[in-house]
C-alpha cells in the first residue's frame, strides 16, 4: 500500500515539479551591465559635487603668450581636446608646454602669472616664427580640481567659459578644473575648463 500510495504520490509531483522548473527556466535573466556613459557638461559637474571630487591643485609649468595678430581673428586653432577653438579679437593666445593652444583675456593672464622675458618661438600652428612673453604661474594663484573617473565612466564633456557652444571631451581620468573659492561645493561654478589628464599630471600639482 504505501508502495502504491508512494508511486500515486510520485507520479503527481513529477509534473508539478516539471512545470516550476519550466517556469524557473523561463524567468527574467538579469539585465546585462549598462555600457559606460559620457558624462554631459551638466551630469560632470553633478558627478563631482556628489562625490566630493574637488582638490586643491596649483599650476606649476610656464606658458608662453602673445596677443592675437589683426589677420588672425577667425582663425581655428586646434586644441589638446581634440577641439576647434576660433580666435577672438581681445584674447590673448596662450600656449603650453606641449604646444597646446588655448585662449585668455589679459587681465586674467597678469593675475594669476608673473610676467617673464620674451621668446622668439614657432609653435605648430605658427606660420612663421612669433615673439612671445613667457609668463610663470604665481604661487598663491590656487585652483580646485576634480579627476572624473569612476565605473560606469567612460568619459566627460566640459562646456568652456571661452566658447559655451563648445563641449571638450575626455576619457575618464580626466580633471575638470576652476578658480579657487572658499567653498568649490557652493552654487555652480561660471567658469570651469577642461584639462586632459597627462597635461594635468605634467603641468598642475595637487595640494595635500
Amino acid at each position: 500500500m504505501r508502495c502504491r500510495h508512494a508511486g500515486a504520490f510520485l507520479g503527481w509531483c513529477t509534473p508539478v515539479l516539471l512545470a516550476g522548473l519550466m517556469a524557473g527556466g523561463c524567468s527574467k535573466q538579469p539585465d546585462a551591465a549598462a555600457p559606460p556613459k559620457r558624462l554631459t557638461h551638466e551630469e560632470t559637474l553633478q558627478w563631482v559635487a556628489e562625490h566630493h571630487a574637488w582638490r586643491l591643485a596649483r599650476k606649476s609649468k610656464p606658458m608662453w603668450v602673445r596677443p592675437i595678430a589683426a589677420g588672425e581673428v577667425g582663425r581655428e586653432f586646434h586644441t589638446a581636446d581634440n577641439a576647434t577653438e576660433i580666435a577672438r579679437d581681445g584674447y590673448w593666445l596662450c600656449v603650453g608646454i606641449v604646444g597646446e593652444p588655448w585662449f585668455q583675456k589679459p587681465e586674467r593672464v597678469g593675475s594669476r602669472y608673473d610676467k617673464g622675458a620674451e621668446e622668439v618661438k614657432q609653435f605648430g600652428f605658427d606660420p612663421e616664427p612669433r615673439t612671445y612673453t613667457v609668463y610663470r604661474p604665481r604661487g598663491d594663484a590656487l585652483n580646485w580640481a576634480a579627476r572624473v573617473e569612476g565605473p560606469g565612466i567612460e568619459g566627460f564633456s566640459i562646456r568652456p567659459a571661452y566658447d559655451r557652444a563648445t563641449s571638450l571631451y575626455s576619457p575618464a581620468g580626466g580633471y575638470v578644473v576652476r578658480d579657487h573659492v572658499p567653498d568649490p561645493y557652493h552654487g555652480s561654478p561660471d567658469d570651469v575648463w577642461l584639462v586632459q589628464e597627462a597635461i594635468f599630471e605634467s603641468t598642475y600639482e595637487l595640494l595635500p
